[in-house]
């Protein structure tokens, strides 16, 4: 196993397949604002529009991995795109029901979890021992692109007042998607139709189970207040820096790209041997520092200066994250199951996460308030990770 070379197609194609999904789901913030304006939402019904993503993916994903080790990729790629399908064209249809919105995301969330599965473990299963520190950063940079790619193509329909043309473009990307996926399965190269973990390896022990759900709590914790702060981050900029629609959505994606870019910071230090779970504590002191400091912030450079720190420091998060699986089982046994297992505890936080932060501006009123809320939800998985240090001594991790 340790000189297996790595398919650059499989880690691509598994890379290209979350994005998609992150695109979908991401597809909303932007234009939030200006629906909840025209449509007069319910903030804790429009924070659902996102949370309903991880109650889809909590319901499903721990089977959705077993199911899809023992049956093969290949239909529930098809099946979860038809369901994004069809969720993007029920918002067209009725997008002033705020009910049959939460619906069609319902469906969409449904397609999510296949994809939150399948692309980091295609992406993870391709890549040889060497290369498994590069294939987390690029599988952990899924999100951040489909956030930069659905600002980038909201920003000149905002400027006309229009959410719709979003839409438009998620259903475009979804049939490219769908396109891509035949054409691979028609001409080989990645088996979309086998297994997508390694066949025939041995099953994990108790230690390798307990140190893959550590990792899920500590998931579960941090994708909580992250996913909370993209969501609400828009009207964040808005209602307290005073920004416009246009301008918000612009500095809403100075601090996406920069997590991307840390993404791939974080699969550096991994390959040049630092210990994950310690820069996973280092980037969740980042994020809470930044919380902690926001209601003295302030805007201008001061305050693009603690978006860009807590970018920083959710960068390195994810990739650490997204490369203990395959660390902890070792090269081809970070299979569907075990990142079932990861999505359950992201999915947990992103349940909670945009609906608690909804909840704490309805109780406070306040921005520099819910800062300090949400700080404090940042010390949480600061506290989870430290067992995860200590289980690291006695299981190690294999490169």
């Amino acid at each position: 196993m340790a000189d297996r070379p790595t398919n650059w197609t499989g880690v691509l194609f598994g890379l290209a397949i979350a994005i998609v999904a992150a695109f979908q789901q991401f597809k909303l913030p932007p234009v939030l604002p200006l629906m909840i304006e025209r449509y007069g939402y319910d903030r804790v019904l429009a924070g659902g529009f996102m949370s309903v993503f991880a109650l889809a993916g909590l319901v499903l994903s721990w089977n959705l991995g077993r199911w899809m080790q023992r049956h093969g990729a290949l239909p529930f790629l098809l099946g979860a795109f038809g369901l994004t399908l069809a969720g993007t064209a029920l918002t067209l249809a009725r997008p002033e029901d705020g009910m049959v919105v939460l619906a069609a995301r319902t469906l969409e969330g449904i397609g999510f979890a296949v994809l939150a599965i399948a692309g980091p473990t295609f992406a993870t299963v391709n890549a040889g021992p060497r290369h498994l520190p590069i294939a987390a950063a690029l599988t952990a940079t899924w999100i951040p692109i489909g956030q930069v790619l659905a600002g980038a193509v909201a920003i000149p329909f905002l400027a006309t007042g229009r959410w719709e043309p979003l839409w438009w473009v998620a259903i475009g990307v979804a049939l490219a998607a769908i396109a891509w996926t035949l054409a691979l399965h028609r001409r080989g190269g990645v088996d979309l139709g086998a297994r997508p973990a390694g066949v025939g390896t041995a099953p994990p022990t108790a230690d390798e189970r307990r140190a893959i759900l550590l990792v899920a709590i500590v998931f579960m914790l941090w994708s909580g207040q992250y996913i909370g702060t993209m969501t609400w981050l828009p009207q964040l900029l808005i209602d307290h820096y005073g920004l416009g629609q246009e301008a918000a959505v612009i500095a809403y994606t100075l601090p996406v790209v920069v997590v991307g870019g840390f993404n791939l910071v974080g699969g550096w230090a991994l390959r040049a041997g630092a210990p994950p779970a310690i820069v996973i504590l280092v980037g969740l002191a980042a994020q809470a520092t930044v919380w902690i400091a926001m209601p003295w912030l302030g805007g201008g450079a001061v305050g693009a200066a603690g978006l860009v720190l807590y970018a920083m420091g959710a960068g390195i998060t994810p990739t650490c994250l997204f490369a203990l699986p395959g660390m902890i089982l070792g090269p081809g046994r970070a299979g569907a199951h075990a990142f079932g297992v990861l999505m359950v505890g992201r999915n947990l936080g992103v349940i909670a996460g945009p609906i608690a932060y909804a909840q704490a501006f309805a109780l406070f009123g306040d921005w520099d308030r819910v800062a300090l809320f949400v700080a404090g939800l940042s010390l949480l998985p600061i506290l989870a990770v430290l067992p995860l240090i200590r289980a690291g001594r006695s299981y190690g991790t294999r490169r």
